[in-house]
């Protein structure tokens, strides 16, 4: 009898273990991220938008507002804030998290959909 398919493809693939935002190690003097081996490295103010994100719980756009520019939120600020969180996806990518959007509320980070 011979062995299965499935069971070589499943013994030959390693299973990539589920990353937690928990696993994140943060440098606030680096300003840098450390995700299992990678250091990403982030401007000053794209740490300020990142890191209040770390608890993994939804963060209003005023609030990200406030603690990266030191403004309210409006329509210039809030295309400001998008560049920049589109420039901390692109320093994210592969990492397996992400910054996810929600929708007239603010921004999270989680681990990245599979």
């Amino acid at each position: 009898m011979g062995v299965s398919k499935w069971y070589l493809a499943s013994v030959s693939t390693p299973e990539k273990k589920p990353l937690h935002i928990s696993e994140l190690q943060w440098d606030i003097k680096r300003r840098s991220v450390t995700i299992g081996n990678l250091i990403v490295t982030f401007t000053a103010t794209e740490f300020r938008l990142l890191y209040p994100l770390r608890s993994g719980a939804p963060v209003t756009y005023a609030d990200l507002a406030w603690y990266a520019y030191n403004y309210t939120v409006d329509e210039k600020v809030r295309v400001m804030m998008d560049k920049h969180i589109d420039r901390i996806r692109g320093k994210l990518r592969g990492s397996g998290v992400y910054i996810y959007c929600v929708l007239n509320y603010g921004y999270l980070l989680l681990p990245e959909a599979q």
